[in-house]
């Protein structure tokens, strides 16, 4: 299902950027141009304002969130990923090689949420889970109601969603082949076709997909009109001096209705208005994924094979914080002011 001629597709990823849309990977006019603010924002400082921050102070999710004063949504913001298969396996003679979201791989402690990720021949969970696959998880702003593997946007709950803003990370990326985590927004409503991205956009603030690269790397990208014939992609991959995979890192988002900055570390790493830039709601979403048996991931990276006998590395979530600017709230739309129907391909 992952065949390197359909990532875009299936895995909502990036193969060929360059091909899609004529995007360069390695256009750095954004540097220069003068309509990107680069600068970080300042909380408390030109309209930024505090909506949440969490740093999983506990053992389990949602325990001593710090709301800010103007947020008065639910409390209860975070949920495990679909509980149910993320991808089927690029083998059908080998079914195990199969990708489940499973919430018994999600632990809060020592002020981390933890998503674990390993091989298992005799797995035993509340789901539909098999007893032998590839499980990991992710924790997110919505939950899905009824069938998990029904999760593209049809049936949705958010928990927590916001329209621009800045949205910040910092984790630890796990350090094995075959898997990458990734923190990313999307829409319910991002498969709705002919409105550009305005709509709702997927969008990946990183995928660590570049652990096989000889220097250090990271992929930011944009998806919008959904995943089959319609939809449209821009991506960037930049070079960097720091190893990512040695230690924390901070990864972050600058969603203005104008364009979008993206950082690591706290210096901007690209901004792009791509897409004509999303207008609504969007939930927030920190995952693994494994790849599904042919060592392929996002960005057309090849990220190694899946080791079933050793322990995988950990996906470590130090904090996750979001912010808001009182000047682009006029911008926010409702998804219903747009026309279209949802392309679920």
């Amino acid at each position: 299902m992952k065949k390197i001629i359909t990532v875009l597709i299936i895995s909502l990823l990036v193969v060929s950027i360059g091909i899609i849309c004529g995007c360069s990977k390695e256009d750095d006019s954004w540097k220069t141009n003068e309509k990107y603010d680069l600068s970080v924002p300042v909380l408390n400082q030109d309209g930024w304002y505090l909506v949440f921050e969490d740093d999983f102070d506990g053992s389990t999710l949602n325990e001593n969130i710090t709301f800010g004063e103007r947020y008065n949504g639910n409390k209860e913001i975070w949920t495990t990923s679909p509980h149910a298969v993320r991808w089927e396996s690029d083998d059908k003679n080998k079914p195990e090689q199969a990708c489940y979201w499973c919430p018994e791989l999600v632990e809060v402690k020592d002020s981390n949420a933890i998503i674990h990720s390993r091989y298992e021949s005799d797995h035993k969970c509340d789901g539909d889970c098999p007893e032998e696959a590839r499980f990991t998880s992710g924790i997110e702003t919505r939950k899905i109601v009824g069938d998990n593997n029904n999760n593209k946007g049809t049936n949705d709950e958010l928990l927590f969603s916001q329209a621009f803003g800045y949205f910040e990370c910092r984790v630890k990326l796990p350090e094995s082949q075959g898997l990458w985590s990734a923190f990313w927004l999307q829409s319910p409503n991002m498969r709705k076709v002919g409105n550009e991205g305005k709509d709702g956009t997927e969008i990946d603030v990183y995928e660590s997909a570049f652990i096989n690269s000889k220097q250090s790397k990271m992929g930011h990208a944009l998806l919008w009109d959904g995943y089959s014939k319609d939809g449209k992609v821009s991506d960037y991959i930049g070079n960097l001096e720091q190893d990512l995979y040695d230690g924390y890192h901070t990864f972050a988002l600058k969603w203005t209705p104008e364009y979008y900055v993206f950082y690591i570390d706290g210096a901007a790493t690209w901004a792009t208005s791509d897409g004509d830039v999303s207008r609504v709601k969007e939930f927030l979403r920190l995952t693994v994924e494994i790849d599904a048996g042919n060592g392929w991931g996002p960005h057309g990276q090849k990220i190694g094979d899946f080791d079933h006998s050793a322990a995988a590395d950990d996906f470590m979530i130090d904090y996750v914080k979001v912010w808001q600017n009182e000047n682009y709230e006029q911008f926010i739309q409702d998804d219903s002011e747009f026309e279209g129907d949802l392309d679920l391909g």
